[in-house]
C-alpha cells in the first residue's frame, strides 16, 4: 500500500494522463476532470484512514474554479494541502489562493519534476510536523527594525494584501520602478523569492508589518 495520497483535478486530459503516469508508481492517484465531479465522489472516499493527502487542482476550470472549490472544500472540513496548477493566474490570484491555505502554486507549462519535487517538501514536512513558533511582538518588531525600513514594510503589505505592484506605486505616490526595486530589496533581505513566500511572511507577521508600515 503506497503511503500517500495525491488527487488531481484538472480539466486537462492531458495533464491528468501526463501526471496519473509520472505519480503513480509512488502515490495513491486519483483524478478528476472538474471540481464538480470531484465534490460528487467526496463520499467514495476513506479520508480518515490515515494516508497523508494532497490535492493538485487547476486554478481555472469550466464551472466551479480551483479558489471555489477550495473554499467549498474548507466549508465541509475537508482541508487538505493544496498546490495549484495555473497558465495565467494574477498576482492577486496567487495571494487570495495563498490566504485560503493553498501550499504552493505551479505555473504551467511545468515539468513532471517540478511537481514531483513539491509534493516531497509537502509530505516531507508533514512527516516533520514542523510548526510555526511565532515571535513575540516585542522581538519580532526588534527584528523588522535592523532588517527593512518603513518604506519597504509599506510596499510588502500592499503587496501582501494582494495588490500589484503598479497597484502599490499608486497607492504610495511613487513609480513601479521604485517598488520593483524594494520588492528586490525584501527579496534580498528576507529570502521572499516567489509570491507565495511573501504570503505566507505576511501572514506570519501582519501585525508587525502593519505598525512598522504605519499605514492602515
Amino acid at each position: 500500500m503506497k503511503s500517500y495520497r495525491v488527487i488531481i483535478v484538472d480539466d486537462d486530459e492531458d495533464i491528468l494522463d501526463g501526471l496519473t503516469a509520472w505519480l503513480s508508481p509512488d502515490y495513491q492517484v486519483k483524478t478528476f476532470d472538474s471540481a464538480e465531479s470531484f465534490l460528487n465522489a467526496i463520499n467514495d472516499f476513506d479520508f480518515e484512514d490515515g494516508t497523508p493527502t494532497c490535492i493538485l487542482l487547476d486554478f481555472q476550470m469550466p464551472g466551479l474554479n480551483g479558489v471555489e472549490l477550495q473554499k467549498r472544500l474548507k466549508q465541509i472540513n475537508l482541508e487538505f494541502p493544496i498546490i495549484f496548477m495555473s497558465g495565467n493566474a494574477q498576482q492577486s490570484d496567487i495571494i487570495d489562493a495563498w490566504h485560503e491555505g493553498a501550499v504552493d502554486f505551479i505555473l504551467k507549462p511545468f515539468v513532471a519534476g517540478s511537481i514531483s519535487s513539491s509534493l516531497e517538501k509537502l509530505f516531507d514536512s508533514t512527516i516533520n510536523n514542523l510548526q510555526y513558533r511565532k515571535s513575540s511582538d516585542k522581538n519580532d518588531q526588534l527584528i523588522f527594525d535592523y532588517s527593512i525600513t518603513q518604506r519597504e514594510a509599506q510596499v510588502l503589505l500592499l503587496l501582501g494584501r494582494g495588490y500589484q505592484q503598479y497597484e502599490a506605486a499608486e497607492i504610495l505616490g511613487i513609480s513601479l520602478r521604485t517598488v520593483k526595486m524594494y520588492r528586490a530589496a525584501l527579496k534580498n533581505k528576507l529570502s521572499l523569492h516567489t509570491l507565495m513566500e511573501l504570503g505566507r511572511f505576511f501572514d506570519k507577521h501582519k501585525i508587525t508589518i502593519e505598525k512598522l508600515a504605519s499605514l492602515k
